[in-house]
Parts: C-alpha cells; sequence; structure tokens
C-alpha cells in the first residue's frame, strides 16, 4: 500500500474517533454534574486523540480533500447517534447523508 493511503485511513479513522467523541460527549451532559465524569473526560480525551491522528493525516492527505472528507462526520453523527444513544433519524437526515456522500463521491471522480 502507497504511504498515502495510510494518512487517509488515519485521517478518516481521526473523523470517526471525533463523531464517537461527540456521542460520548452527549451522554456526559445528560449526567448530574456535566464538568466532571467518565464521559466527559472519555469524550475529550478521544476528541485530543482525534486531534493527534488529524495532525499526522494532513502530512499525506492533500488538504481539498481533507475538506471533503471532514463532511464524513455529518455522516457518522447521526449513525452514531441511532446506534448508541438510540435516537430516530429523520427523513431530512437521510436525505443529507445522501446529498454528502454524493457530493464526497461527485468531488472524488
Amino acid at each position: 500500500m502507497n504511504n498515502n493511503v495510510y494518512y487517509l485511513l488515519l485521517f478518516v479513522l481521526s473523523i470517526l474517533v471525533a463523531s464517537f467523541s461527540q456521542i460520548i460527549l452527549k451522554k456526559g451532559a445528560e449526567q448530574k454534574n456535566i464538568y466532571i465524569n467518565r464521559y466527559t473526560v472519555v469524550g475529550y480525551s478521544l476528541m485530543v486523540l482525534s486531534t493527534l491522528f488529524t495532525l499526522v493525516g494532513y502530512k499525506g492527505v492533500d488538504l481539498t480533500l481533507s475538506g471533503i472528507l471532514q463532511g464524513l462526520s455529518f455522516v457518522f453523527v447521526p449513525i452514531f447517534s441511532f446506534l448508541i444513544l438510540k435516537e430516530k433519524i429523520s427523513k431530512k437526515t437521510i436525505l443529507g447523508i445522501v446529498v454528502i456522500l454524493l457530493g464526497i463521491i461527485i468531488y472524488s471522480i
């Protein structure tokens, strides 16, 4: 595999970790003490890890592509919300996810 593919995978992993950390932070906001609880500590720790992955990922990912890939967080967050928090996904959200994915596909062609 090309080195740039590793950087691309690391960049996508950073987006996944950041999306997951947002769900964990939302779970922490539902706790009695929203500032210091296990969810907020884990959520912010994952956010720092995501930032580190992103910084390394920028080394091999083109900046124009990285901006497009950041849009994947708008896809991952509703999916994680559905799976973890059991939130319903509205028709507008599904339409938005489809539009984002189509935009990524069209840009990559």
